[in-house]
């Protein structure tokens, strides 16, 4: 009775645990955004009406809208046929990626194209598998990167499989663009202008310069004029001697003038007597 007790709450506890953990797995996978990658099938053949010229069916937009980690597919199946068939009614083909002037001109200059598939086996089904990823598991793989076009042709005959030039490219326009879609560039905000340094202003100073007579002004175009000036404050550029000589005689002049001052004063005192 002890032994079934304790293995029912167990029993109960897995079932419990294997239910939520089923939970949590239905809600990762409700919460998921569904899958945008789309999956296209090419018939590279020269009776697929993809390769009419009137139209642009041949020129396709491929991870359009896609989530992050997700890339679109394109099949490409080679022309089959079943037993029997006599092979100058076969079509083969070798599909080579080419530049945008070789893509126009159906004229192969590169001395190394990149093939990407060879259709040479009309009697057993082929078909290859392009996924347009920007990065490849293999060395030298083709990566597919956004924003660029891609383009592929086929210039073979159906007496010449490697020909290079024309072939059923210009016969058939056996020639697709798959064009990889990139995210939108983001707009040019125009840089704000850099901050206005100050400019040095140089101002003029006027220093002063003074004389024996006055003060003047470096920046003056006129020395101030005196209406009228003594012997004494005139501005002597005369030799110091000479000046000397002057003031002697200025002052032996005065001498005369005050000795008849003198003597009229005693005059004067005796008269009073």
């Amino acid at each position: 009775m002890t032994s079934v007790t304790t293995w029912q709450p167990r029993r109960l506890l897995l079932q419990a645990v294997i239910f939520l953990a089923f939970a949590c797995h239905w809600a990762v996978l409700a919460t998921m955004p569904a899958s945008n990658a789309k999956f296209y099938t090419i018939y590279w053949n020269s009776s697929n009406p993809i390769f009419r010229i009137d139209n642009t069916d041949n020129i396709i937009d491929v991870n359009r809208n896609n989530v992050k980690f997700e890339y679109d597919q394109v099949d490409l199946i080679c022309p089959v046929y079943t037993p029997g068939t006599r092979d100058d009614e076969t079509e083969k083909y070798i599909i080579y990626n080419v530049s945008k002037d070789e893509y126009e001109t159906c004229r192969i200059t590169n001395p190394n194209p990149r093939i990407i598939a060879v259709c040479d086996k009309p009697y057993k089904l082929m078909y290859f598998t392009i996924t347009f990823r920007p990065f490849t598991p293999q060395p030298g793989g083709l990566e597919f990167l956004p924003g660029h076009d891609y383009y592929f042709i086929s210039t073979s005959t159906s007496d010449d499989l490697h020909r290079r030039i024309g072939g059923r490219c210009t016969t058939h326009n056996m020639k697709i663009v798959f064009k990889v879609w990139g995210p939108p560039p983001a707009p040019v905000t125009a840089s704000p202008p850099p901050p206005a340094t100050a400019k040095p202003s140089w101002w003029s100073v006027a220093s002063p310069r003074t004389t024996a007579s006055s003060t003047t002004w470096m920046t003056s175009t006129t020395a101030p004029s005196t209406s009228s000036t003594t012997k004494k404050s005139k501005t002597y550029s005369k030799h110091p001697n000479e000046v000397v000589k002057s003031e002697e005689l200025t002052l032996g002049s005065s001498a005369p003038t005050a000795a008849k001052l003198i003597v009229l004063a005693c005059l004067a005192a005796l008269a009073m007597r």
